[in-house]
């Protein structure tokens, strides 16, 4: 089969690989569509530190497909039927987060014409979503799960730091509940469509207009900078909370005004990919709010490519400014 191949040194390449071998409980999918996410640019473009963390050279957590074979000991699906992944990888529900292993991370993912997958991380596509759209799916439970840390408010003033599709998807979410929501961002593309969707967008230039006083601040960003936890600090109202959704870089070490912080008596919380919430399966839950909303959040996807254009992709992000890349989604 083809796929794209990403060694430690970040060279890349798309080239014949063996197909994965089926093994029991486990189900081999053909790939329909593989979303690029934040995290996966990150390492490629700049966090040379997070490559040690990679166990697979074929990456690709956001994969929706059709069951092409399955193992013995599988009874829930058929041949044909569309599915999307859920990349973790869990022995119970209550793992500790940083010991849950992932598909594209830990095993081989989804840039690739097939991909291995237990059963039980399988879960069909409703109908009217398609395979693009399918994939968003992670994305919407990374934030829904950021949205929960923060106590799944309504009827609050929420800021959120960073354009990119996650902020986006935040933005949608807690739109979605009834929050009055202030987006801040460089890219006028993104920011327009914040608009479009209901909440108020301000350039990074125009930050000085902000009235402070939020009762929740989304940080979106990450990489290696510190300014935006320093503004999310400056800007949070006294008993209000943090929520970094944002990948800093692996060993990054920032500065921040913790005097400030201790002042307001504010909290600041990480929020780690997804899990349950009130027992329920937040991925599950993202499924549900794609159907739902789905004329929304499939207004993130802007570029759909061939797999064979891996790299052409990633030089679209490189000049997003010119691009107007939001989301980008490969298929074999």
């Amino acid at each position: 089969m083809k796929a794209v191949v990403i060694s430690k040194k970040r060279k890349i390449e798309y080239k014949e690989i063996p197909e994965p071998k089926l093994k029991r409980g486990y189900v081999k999918i053909k790939v329909k569509a593989t979303g690029l996410c934040g995290s996966d640019i990150q390492k490629i473009f700049s966090d040379k530190k997070a490559l040690t963390l990679i166990k697979t050279n074929i990456w690709g957590h956001e994969i929706s497909g059709v069951v092409y074979e399955i193992g013995k000991n599988v009874k829930k699906f058929r041949k044909g039927d569309r599915v999307i992944i859920n990349p973790l990888i869990r022995n119970k529900e209550d793992d500790n987060i940083t010991m849950v292993k992932s598909i594209g991370k830990d095993f081989p993912g989804g840039f690739a014409e097939y991909v291995l997958v237990p059963y039980q991380n399988l879960r069909k596509i409703p109908q009217k979503i398609d395979f693009e759209e399918a994939v968003l799916t992670d994305s919407i439970a990374v934030a829904l799960h950021g949205y929960h840390l923060s106590g799944a408010p309504s009827n609050k003033d929420i800021l959120i730091i960073g354009d990119g599709s996650l902020a986006l998807i935040t933005s949608l979410i807690c739109l979605e509940f009834n929050n009055k929501v202030t987006i801040i961002g460089k890219n006028l593309k993104n920011l327009d469509l914040a608009s479009n969707f209901g909440a108020d967008s301000l350039k990074d230039s125009q930050i000085k207009n902000l009235k402070g006083n939020y009762d929740i601040i989304f940080e979106v960003v990450g990489r290696r900078q510190n300014k935006t936890l320093r503004n999310a600090i400056r800007f949070i109202k006294p008993n209000g909370q943090i929520v970094v959704l944002g990948v800093f870089e692996k060993g990054f070490y920032g500065k921040i005004p913790l005097r400030e912080l201790f002042y307001k008596e504010g909290k600041i919380v990480g929020s780690n990919s997804y899990g349950f919430f009130d027992r329920k399966n937040e991925f599950d839950m993202a499924i549900n709010l794609l159907r739902k909303i789905k004329p929304k959040f499939s207004q993130l996807i802007t570029n759909v490519m061939p797999l064979k254009d891996f790299k052409s992709g990633l030089n679209l992000i490189k000049n997003k400014k010119d691009s107007k890349v939001i989301k980008i989604v490969f298929k074999p």
